[in-house]
């Protein structure tokens, strides 16, 4: 509760009158924006915002006298029709306006017991039920019938009353607390809550809050006068389970409290002297205190000020207090808008004053003695322009100019060459054709698999449905629906039922989801996965073993890994994946530790970028990602990643008779930067073009037609300038002239088109910018290539073939915009298009990948391959390198002595095979929330779900014939150095520490130690038996094909009930045994899913397994589908 602070006082005294009064008690109006205060001569005064937006203060509005023996008005009530004002002998009811609709006093009702009359409230819920406190009864009457009263079986003297739904809460003059019931007319529980009387008292929902006096210890006379001191704690009672619970402290003397109207569990507490604290009673560490702006008494009075009559506002923006001195202050959350709030959260309007209209008098238009003023002015709900103040200024906002006409947009009308682009500059006037929705709806908006009937789930879409949903857009200037931003959505039952099926329309080729960290790297990698050559040279790496493990490696690597082994992890994982999706989590946290890629960081999904900052990332990623492999070619095996060098000579040549200087320098880079070409070799008139002038063309339409990417290439192989030479004194001033060439091009021509977007504009006007194929053919004198759209006649050359590229895909009108900007790439696999757009992968027309000419679609990375240089993919299908990690231990550090292995290690004898049945269980802990998005009505929907991490992971012998059967051989704790948010611990059995590399007693190991494991084994081709492996192998990042899978969350469901059974609940009704009774253990939890294998291949070959299934159903309902407590 921030950012409260005073927003006016409302100065009482002397209000229409000549004589001061005081105010006694204040009320917020429950209907309007009204303040209620009542005073000590009988009248009520109300008081509403000013309608000013350069005012804070507030005007009165009515003022009317509510008992005619003028006895102090000491409390009010709200009503839906009006205001309800107690005084010592009447309670009088009065309309807004100060109209009186009714008095209830001793004489209306004819019963002498109604006087003295100290509290009032409504009964519970109703609002025309008025409980009123006397000296020695509790009355109550109905408004709706003047005549009657009621009294309930009570006796003594109440001096508050506050009403709950069910209860009424009554303070006693002794202190003590009574809870009364109306209904059945009796006391339920009384509370002694002070020593000496109550102050103030609230309710809310469930809770009571009271503050107090106490009588101050006699200490010499016993007879003397009781002295009271303020407690200095506010007492909380549960009305539920009728006791008191934890009172507040509030060492400063508690005179007011109340409850926050919409926020229960937080109290406002007030002492007289102006002390303010916002306090949670389920939480008192957070308190917020605040200090009232109390006047200085004046010299001649001993009178000091005193806060008082606390009141809160219905919606909780706005409360008021009395400071003892007539003066309301009234406070809100924010000083600068407060007064533009309201006190409800729906205000009625508030009744105008009836207008009196004049006579109508005839006044000569000639009559200089009747002052202009006279005539009459009409009504205004807003303020005039003539009542603007003089010292405020129009800015900026206020008087904003129309914006400037885009001087592209005046280019182009003049040369009338390009078509009118809507995207950029909005739609014409023109009209649209109709689009019926429920006819796109089932296409482009798939369902949850949980929403889709058993005939949709078999249902395979043909591509021509397809085509009519991604492929579609209203019309030729907009951007078709396949290149949109994805966004996964979530249902209750998590990732496991969207349907990624939809978006992808091919049966071998994977897509990468785009919810973690990183994602606009999805594109690039897909691309280099399709190269053979990278992926063959990636992906075999893989054969020989490297698991770095020493102490100064974990500090800045916990992985224990690199670049390159994640990326040959998921090169795997894309191929064994075929078209389900993947995820690139690995890869990502290794990118975020190394400090060489920290500027190449994002995390949300691009919405912080502009267009051309997209680009610049992913070229840079792209530089990053070629070096980074390189670099740990050599690390790791001592050879080079030459795969994509170019190897460049720059010349260094003295244009003097008498200059020396005659140098050569060689160099390599892993790709090249294409650079747009100067005016001169773009423009048809290229013979009056200065070659010296750098500059782009600023008119399109006089630019070559035959302009492509060759031009770009062969310009940006083949550099030349001259500079000043500067390297040796001379009498002549003369030139260097350096010349930078290309002399040797790799197998994979990796081209980085880092333009800016003025540039890109020259490629949209050329129709056939990107070419299918190329000849580079070698120079004469061996200085650098040229490159030919066909087949030449001689010399040396090298066909290159286009693979694909990576294009930026602008959704926004301006391009220099942050966000609406994502990556897709086109790639060509066995002759055939296919679009990846994260997790969309969708063939896609030959002509679509070569048109540039829409301003949206800009290649940045584009990767060319040597055609007689082409590989056949190398995928793994039975492993034949390194698999020693298996049968030995290889700790993180060194190993802690004191820690007890649970596991046993796998030898040669043991080595597995295809079909070796092995058990396997995974605890994991969460490294970052998920994040949530909270509508006005409260309904939650997930955005991003949390980010989970591999903890622990065991593995259990299988085979029945082994005499080890049950015995684990992996039993891995992962060392983590960076923040976990939750250890999970109820459910993964992972306790603080467990995973820190200095105060750990576990033998930790590295992440990539105990993926290499798992990923062993499944390339051994090993079947795996578990408990709900689909979320541990995705978390894990494992893509497991099905025919290794042996799941019992699976195995043990009926699709007819739609709920899967837990390990527990399993295991207590098949095997008789309790497990998970304190935290989780993955050694037990991949022992009992074994066992409950075991149990269902016995029962299926006897033929028991349906009844057995149905019994257990059956079970599951009557237990509630949990594990009775022994």
């Amino acid at each position: 509760m921030e950012g409260w602070g005073e927003v006016t006082k409302i100065p009482f005294t002397g209000i229409g009158s000549t004589s001061p009064r005081t105010a006694v008690s204040t009320k917020f109006d429950s209907q309007q924006n009204i303040i209620l205060v009542g005073d000590d001569d009988g009248y009520v005064s109300s008081f509403i915002q000013t309608s000013s937006p350069f005012s804070n203060e507030t005007s009165p509005y009515t003022k009317y006298l509510t008992n005619s023996s003028h006895h102090p008005v000491t409390q009010l009530l709200s009503h839906r029709d009006g205001t309800l004002a107690l005084s010592t002998d009447e309670v009088s009811f009065f309309n807004r306006r100060g109209v009186p609709k009714g008095g209830f006093d001793a004489l209306s009702f004819k019963d002498d017991s109604f006087k003295s009359l100290n509290a009032m409230s409504f009964n519970c819920n109703s609002f025309n039920d008025v409980v009123v406190s006397t000296n020695s009864s509790l009355l109550k009457f109905d408004l709706n019938k003047p005549n009657v009263l009621t009294k309930f079986n009570h006796e003594g003297k109440i001096t508050l009353i506050k009403e709950s739904p069910k209860l009424l809460a009554l303070a006693g003059t002794t202190g003590s607390l009574e809870l009364f019931d109306p209904t059945s007319n009796a006391s339920l529980k009384t509370f002694s809550a002070h020593n000496g009387y109550m102050s103030d008292l609230d309710v809310k929902g469930n809770y009571i809050a009271s503050c107090g006096y106490s009588v101050k210890p006699k200490r010499y006379n016993y007879h003397q006068t009781p002295e009271y001191l303020c407690d200095p704690l506010v007492n909380i009672f549960d009305i539920r389970m009728m006791k008191a619970i934890a009172p507040v402290a509030f060492p400063a003397g508690v005179s007011s409290v109340r409850f926050h109207p919409k926020l229960p569990n937080i109290l406002i507490i007030a002492s007289a002297f102006g002390l303010i604290q916002f306090v949670d009673i389920f939480d008192q560490t957070n308190v917020k205190v605040y200090h009232a702006d109390m006047p200085l008494p004046p010299q001649q009075t001993a009178k000091q000020p005193s806060l008082s009559d606390l009141q809160i506002s219905e919606n909780g923006d706005f409360f008021s207090f009395n400071d003892g001195y007539s003066n309301i202050h009234l406070w809100s959350i924010t000083n600068a808008d407060a007064i533009s709030k309201n006190f409800v959260n729906f205000p009625q309007n508030i009744e105008k004053p009836d207008i009196t209209i004049d006579s109508e008098t005839f006044i000569d238009i000639d009559d200089n003695n009747v002052p202009l003023s006279i005539v009459g002015m009409p009504y205004y709900k807003e303020l005039l322009l003539s009542n603007w103040p003089v010292d405020l200024k129009f800015i900026k906002e206020r008087a904003r100019l129309p914006n400037a006409i885009d001087s592209d947009l005046l280019a182009k009308a003049d040369q009338g060459l390009f078509k009118y682009d809507s995207l950029k500059y909005g739609a014409a006037n023109v009209v649209t054709n109709f689009y019926s929705l429920t006819s796109t709806k089932d296409s482009q908006i798939p369902k949850f698999l949980s929403e889709k009937s058993d005939q949709e789930k078999e249902q395979k879409k043909s591509i021509e449905a397809l085509e009519e949903s991604v492929l579609q857009c209203r019309n030729e200037d907009a951007i078709p629906n396949c290149y949109s931003r994805l966004q996964i959505q979530y249902s209750k039952f998590g990732i496991k039922d969207f349907d990624f099926a939809f978006y992808n329309r091919t049966e071998k080729y994977c897509g990468l989801e785009n919810h973690s960290d990183n994602s606009y790297i999805n594109a690039l990698l897909q691309l280099f996965r399709f190269q053979p050559s990278f992926y063959n040279q990636v992906v075999n790496s893989l054969s020989t073993e490297w698991l770095p493990n020493e102490p100064q490696v974990i500090e800045t690597n916990s992985e224990g890994s690199s670049i390159l082994n994640e990326l040959a992890y998921l090169f795997d994982m894309m191929y064994k994946a075929k078209a389900s999706n993947v995820k690139t989590t690995n890869f990502s946290q290794v990118m975020n530790h190394d400090a060489n890629a920290s500027k190449l960081i994002n995390l949300n999904e691009l919405m912080n970028l502009s267009s051309h900052e997209v680009r610049e990332l992913i070229v840079s990623f792209n530089n990053y990602l070629l070096n980074r492999l390189n670099l740990d070619f050599k690390s790791q095996f001592d050879i080079k990643f030459d795969l994509t060098e170019l190897t460049y000579e720059i010349q260094i040549l003295g244009r003097g008779h008498s200059c020396p200087v005659n140098e050569k320098q060689l160099g390599t880079t892993l790709s090249l930067d294409l650079i747009t070409p100067p005016n001169n070799m773009l423009n048809k008139m290229s013979i009056l073009i200065n070659p010296n002038n750098q500059d782009q063309p600023t008119n399109f339409s006089n630019i070559r037609t035959n302009l492509n990417i060759l031009t770009y290439l062969d310009y940006s192989m083949n550099q030349c300038k001259t500079v000043p030479c500067t390297q040796h004194l001379h009498t002549h001033p003369h030139t260097l002239e350096i010349r930078t060439s290309i002399i040797k091009l790799p197998p994979v021509l990796v081209l980085n088109v880092n333009l800016t977007n003025e540039e890109f504009k020259l490629i949209n006007c050329l129709k056939k910018w990107l070419v299918p194929e190329m000849y580079a053919l070698k120079a004469r004198n061996n200085q650098g290539y040229s490159f030919k759209p066909t087949k030449p006649l001689s010399g040396e050359y090298k066909k290159y073939e286009l693979l694909g590229y990576v294009c930026e895909i602008s959704h926004q009108i301006d391009s220099s915009r942050t966000g609406g900007h994502n990556l897709v790439s086109f790639i060509k696999i066995q002759g055939e298009w296919i679009l990846f757009n994260d997790y969309l992968v969708i063939p896609i027309p030959e002509e679509e990948v070569f048109n540039l000419t829409h301003e949206w679609k800009k290649p940045v990375i584009v990767v060319y391959q040597e055609a007689d240089k082409v590989e056949t993919f190398d995928y793994i299908t039975h492993f034949q390198g390194n698999d020693s990690i298996l049968y030995r231990d290889h700790f993180a550090g060194a190993a802690r002595k004191e820690y007890q292995k649970q596991y046993i290690l796998l030898t040669k004898q043991e080595a597995p095979h295809p079909g070796t049945l092995v058990a396997i269980d995974a605890e994991f802990v969460t490294l970052r929330p998920e994040q949530l998005e909270i509508s006005y009505l409260g309904s939650k929907k997930l955005i991003k779900p949390k980010d989970l991490s591999l903890a622990r992971v065991s593995v259990l012998r299988g085979d029945d014939e082994s005499p080890l059967f049950g015995k684990a051989f992996i039993d891995d704790y992962i060392v983590h150095t960076s923040p976990i948010y939750d250890y999970l611990t109820s459910f993964s059995g992972i306790e603080p520490m467990d995973l820190d590399f200095c105060k750990s007693n576990k033998n930790l190991v590295t992440l990539q130690t105990a993926y290499r494991k798992l990923w062993l084994l499944l390339n051994l081709k090993v079947i795996f038996v578990g408990h709900g492996l689909y979320t541990d192998f995705r978390t894990i990042n494992l893509q497991v094909p099905k025919e290794q899978i042996r799941d019992t969350a699976d195995f043990y469901y009926m699709a007819s009930f739609k709920r899967q059974l837990s390990l527990k609940f399993l295991a207590f009704v098949m095997l008789r045994e309790r497990v998970q009774r304190g935290n989780h253990d993955s050694i037990e939890d991949a022992r009992t899913a074994l066992l409950l294998y075991k149990k269902y291949v016995e029962l299926k070959k006897k033929g028991e397994f349906e009844s057995k299934l149905n019994y257990i159903y059956e079970e599951g309902h009557r237990l509630k589908y949990r594990v009775p407590e022994s």
